[in-house]
C-alpha cells in the first residue's frame, strides 16, 4: 500500500484510515510516500547553495515521514513493514513518479488524501486526483476529508455504466468484495434502458449479476442533469461506507472523473471512493 501525504492534517486523517483498511486487506507493507519539489538553481545563485537545500528538504521531509510512521505504527499487525520515501519532482511528472515506484515497489493500492483550503489549493488537487485517477494502473483510494474513522464497512456502492464486463477487472474486484463482507448496491449510471437497447441492456445486467451472484447485489438506476450529484446522494441515503468505480479510459465514468466527480466527492461527500482501473 503506497500512501501519499503533504503532511496535511487531511493527509493523516487518510492515513489513519489506510491503515484501519490495512488490516482488512492483510496488507503486509506500506509505503509512506512525499514528494516535493526544490528550486531550481538560476545564475546568481551558487551552486553549492542550491544542493545544500536540496539536501535539507530531503531530511527535512525524511524526518517528517518518521514522525508519521511512529504515529501510524501502532494502527497496524506488528508484523507490517513501512518503508519511506521522499523525492524531488522538480524535474519529473509527479504521476509518472508514482506510477515508476509503485511498479517497482509492487504496490497493490494507492492511497491518498484530499486536501486544500483555499480555492487554488482545492483546484490543483482535483486536477492532481484527476490525472492519477486517469494514469494510473493500479487500485486509487480516495480519502475525502474529515471521514469518520472506527467504523466497519457495511454498504458498498457499485458504479457501472453498462459495458462490456470482459472489460472489468473481475478478479481485482472479486478480491475487495471477499474481504470487505458489506451490502452490495450496484447502480447503472448515464443512460436510461429504452425499448430499442432492452435487449442489449437485459444481457449486459445479465453479465453483470452473474459477475457479482456470490455477493447478492441489489440494482438500480441513476439518470439525470447531474448524474454525479444523484450518484453521491444516492450512497449517502443508502449510508454507503465505501463507492468502487471502475474506470475505462474511453468511457462514461473516465469522462465522469475529468468533469466533476472528483471535487464533488472531496468536498462534498465524506464516502471514500476505490477506483479500479479497467482494461478497456
Amino acid at each position: 500500500m503506497l500512501i501519499l501525504t503533504d503532511f496535511s492534517e487531511d493527509a493523516f486523517r487518510a492515513a489513519e484510515y489506510a491503515c484501519q483498511l490495512a488490516r482488512l486487506l492483510h496488507i503486509q507493507r506500506i509505503v509512506l510516500y512525499h514528494a516535493y519539489q526544490t528550486v531550481m538553481a538560476v545564475a546568481d545563485v551558487p551552486a553549492f547553495a542550491t544542493v545544500n537545500s536540496d539536501k535539507q528538504i530531503y531530511q527535512e521531509s525524511m524526518e517528517s515521514l518518521g514522525l508519521w510512521q511512529d504515529r501510524l505504527k501502532p494502527m497496524v499487525e506488528h508484523t507490517v513493514d513501512f518503508d519511506l520515501v521522499a523525492e524531488d519532482t522538480a524535474l519529473v511528472n509527479l504521476v509518472d513518479l508514482i506510477n515508476q515506484r509503485t511498479r517497482k515497489e509492487g504496490i497493490d493500492m494507492i492511497v491518498m488524501g484530499v486536501s486544500g483550503k483555499t480555492e487554488f489549493e482545492k483546484l490543483l488537487m482535483g486536477n492532481t486526483t484527476a490525472e492519477i485517477l486517469r494514469k494510473a494502473a493500479w487500485p486509487v483510494l480516495i480519502v475525502p476529508r474529515d471521514i469518520p474513522l472506527g467504523r466497519s464497512i457495511k454498504t458498498i456502492v457499485l458504479a457501472s455504466d453498462l459495458k462490456n464486463t470482459t472489460t472489468l477487472p473481475a478478479d481485482q474486484l472479486h478480491e475487495f468484495l471477499n474481504v470487505l463482507p458489506a451490502k452490495l448496491q450496484v447502480i447503472h449510471v448515464g443512460r436510461k434502458a429504452t425499448e430499442k437497447d432492452a435487449p442489449e441492456t437485459e444481457k449486459e445486467i445479465a453479465d453483470l449479476r452473474e459477475l457479482l451472484k456470490n455477493y447478492d447485489p441489489s440494482f438500480h438506476y441513476i439518470t439525470g442533469d447531474d448524474i454525479v450529484a444523484e450518484m453521491l446522494a444516492f450512497a449517502e441515503q443508502q449510508q454507503a461506507s465505501l463507492i468502487i468505480t471502475v474506470h475505462q479510459k474511453h468511457g462514461f465514468l473516465f469522462r465522469l472523473f475529468h468533469e466533476s466527480l472528483t471535487k464533488k466527492l472531496a468536498y462534498n461527500s465524506r464516502i471514500p471512493l476505490l477506483s479500479l482501473p479497467g482494461f478497456g
